[in-house]
């Protein structure tokens, strides 16, 4: 459902060309390089766009010229049907409260903990998504994985995530401080890390380069992601090779650490990065192939069941697709998947891992009583100050029948999600309406509900095919982690950066692939 227009902002002495955008971008106004300022007063006040200083015409004209050279020097790019262009961006930092920023950096260990214990208890992860699998073939699927290779006996005790959790800021509105929220948790194919790094840089590059932007470039936290990512996936692969000596005949042993990609990625340098600090810092090259030339490529010794492809020994797969139906067109994805799943390599994720991303579990673990399963009482109740409310369907319960009569006689209140990742999934309003009314009881399982989080907008300056779009936006903070662990024992676990993302405050999803939003960073300030 394509959302209405917002209506254009008043803001003092700027002058806005008439030309609207369509699609994705609807409601974004261009912003005429003779205006005498960009003003970040907003139509609507608040903690965040109070924090937002005027900006003349003139240093965001130079913040556009000197953004789009950096960005090209610096691989901070896409890859379009029509070339290589620059990544949907900022050109200047979105502020964040400094202590929200702590505490959910704070939260990525917990984080970390608690999706390991989640994938290695078998009974939980199939008590609470049978139900939903039966209406859900893609969750059936990946869980059946899991199961199978589970009773077969896991090759492999080594597992490795790189996962993300992202949060929007709550205002209640009754004066009291803004709250993250948690939106979901990323445990496969968490992408933006390199060039969310290099927003990060170009930001700060900004902020000492112009005169007149009213920030301060170390008030720009730091943000290092490819290093941590490539560090993982280094670990892990060395953990590989201690863990499986050569075979017979392998004085000539070449290891190579397999990333999974969709046939035809846009995202390219985001993954390129990656693989280029992999060879830099640990000298281990990265194949990337589709699941379908795994399929076709690759060979799992039954014996030994190690994977091997194009004349190298995986140690590590690092998905970067195999998130979404969309990347099985056939029984030859499954077939690869499987082939991964049962070898000897390093999955990151998992597939156990995939389901503990599920919305479904996400909501199952808001409840009361149930983190306390995986972690200790502090980091439960570090956690569960982060959920927003979460409500399950369909399950035939008073209180699964009182979420979807709420939802359906207050539809602005929430959103409904499925089983999904990679943004543009999510229904809304009457789209949700329709859909609850339309579904047989048992098919809602499926879906889960979740309260809609009121984040405060603000003023941005967004940059798209080169040119300054003035909108108000509101922001999505995302934390990453890396997990190695080894049966149940975790051997590494930390924070390693972070991703922001703004979209328009008139559009209801963030993500930057889907064409919903740009890549953005912090600015922390004190309340």
């Amino acid at each position: 459902q394509e959302d209405p227009p917002p209506p254009v902002l008043t803001i003092p002495r700027l002058r806005l060309l008439p030309k609207r955008v369509t699609g994705p971008v609807l409601g974004l106004l261009f912003l005429s390089t003779a205006s005498s300022s960009f003003s970040c007063s907003s139509a609507a006040m608040n903690e965040i766009s109070s924090h937002c200083p005027t900006i003349p015409s003139g240093a965001v004209e130079e913040m556009r010229v000197l953004a789009s050279a950096w960005a090209g020097s610096n691989g901070l790019q896409v890859h379009r049907k029509t070339g290589i262009e620059v990544a949907p961006i900022s050109i200047r930092p979105m502020p964040f409260p400094r202590p929200v920023y702590q505490q959910v950096v704070g939260l990525v260990e917990d984080f970390n903990t608690l999706v390991h214990r989640v994938s290695v208890d078998h009974e939980f992860l199939n008590r609470h998504l049978a139900e939903t699998a039966k209406f859900d073939e893609f969750q059936a699927r990946t869980l059946k994985l899991a199961n199978a290779v589970r009773e077969e006996g896991i090759r492999q005790k080594l597992t490795l995530g790189v996962l993300r959790s992202d949060y929007m800021l709550h205002d209640a509105a009754d004066g009291s401080p803004l709250l993250p929220r948690q939106v979901e948790i990323n445990t496969i194919a968490s992408s933006f890390g390199a060039l969310s790094e290099r927003v990060s840089a170009l930001h700060r590059f900004l902020l000492g380069r112009v005169e007149g932007t009213g920030l301060k470039a170390e008030d720009c936290p730091p943000n290092a992601p490819v290093a941590g990512i490539a560090k993982g996936l280094g670990e892990a692969s060395k953990a590989y090779v201690e863990r499986e000596p050569a075979r017979k005949g392998g004085e000539d042993r070449k290891i190579a650490v397999l990333f999974i990609v969709q046939p035809e990625e846009s995202n390219v340098f985001d993954q390129r990065h990656v693989e280029f600090s992999l060879w830099d810092h640990y000298s281990i090259p990265a194949i990337r192939a589709s699941l379908a030339q795994v399929e076709a490529e690759g060979e799992l010794d039954e014996g030994s069941r190690l994977l091997r492809l194009r004349g190298y020994e995986i140690s590590v797969v690092y998905f970067r697709a195999g998130y979404t139906p969309e990347d099985y067109h056939g029984e030859e994805e499954w077939q690869a998947r499987t082939k991964i799943e049962r070898s000897a390599a390093v999955k990151c994720p998992s597939a156990a891992y995939q389901c503990v991303g599920s919305k479904k579990i996400q909501q199952v673990l808001a409840g009361a009583g149930v983190l306390e399963r995986f972690v200790d009482a502090a980091s439960a109740s570090r956690l569960r100050a982060c959920f927003a409310g979460l409500y399950a369907l369909g399950e035939g319960t008073p209180e699964s029948s009182a979420a979807a009569n709420n939802a359906i006689a207050h539809p602005g209140k929430y959103v409904m999600k499925p089983q999904r990742e990679g943004g543009g999934n999510n229904l809304y309003d009457s789209e949700m309406v329709e859909e609850l009314g339309k579904l047989k009881e048992e098919e809602l399982q499926a879906f889960i509900l979740m309260d809609i989080i009121k984040a405060p907008p603000a003023p941005a300056l967004f940059m798209r095919d080169n040119k300054v779009l003035e909108v108000e936006a509101t922001t999505e903070l995302g934390t990453y982690g890396i997990l190695l662990a080894e049966g149940d024992t975790i051997l590494r676990s930390e924070f390693i950066g972070h991703l922001l993302r703004s979209k328009t405050a008139a559009s209801k999803e963030t993500g930057v692939a889907a064409g919903f939003g740009v890549l953005d960073s912090p600015i922390l300030y004190d309340p």
